[in-house]
């Protein structure tokens, strides 16, 4: 499951329609650099506790947007067994099967199935 919320999955602001992936890195351990102030952002700006989310650090992907800026894409996911469903129904946050995001922008269905390959090669 993903979290949709305001219409994205790429939280928060979403991703310039535009954009473009342009490197992706999965397997291993691929983030190296301290990204634990994202995380807490997120849970704050989603109104969940402190150590609800954890960064992936097999999955790292760097998207361009027109103006040539890049932007690097991480995956965080929830540390309960149980994602909190009706809290982040609460703020207007949806939980999504794969199947349903075929109404995002191409990019972001992009970045799902790249972290849909992590979750799955972490579970086997």
């Amino acid at each position: 499951m993903f979290l949709r919320w305001q219409g994205t999955v790429c939280q928060f602001e979403g991703i310039p329609a535009t954009a473009k992936i342009i490197a992706s890195q999965i397997g291993g351990k691929q983030v190296q650099e301290d990204v634990s102030p994202l995380i807490t952002t997120a849970e704050q700006q989603l109104g969940l506790s402190p150590g609800s989310l954890r960064l992936d650090p097999e999955f790292k992907a760097t998207i361009a947007a027109e103006d040539e800026s890049e932007l690097s894409i991480y995956l965080a996911q929830f540390t309960a067994i149980d994602a909190p469903a009706e809290h982040l129904a609460e703020a207007e946050g949806k939980l999504i099967a794969l199947t349903d995001a075929r109404r995002l922008p191409p990019t972001e269905l992009e970045l799902l199935r790249l972290a849909y390959s992590v979750i799955m090669d972490d579970l086997s």
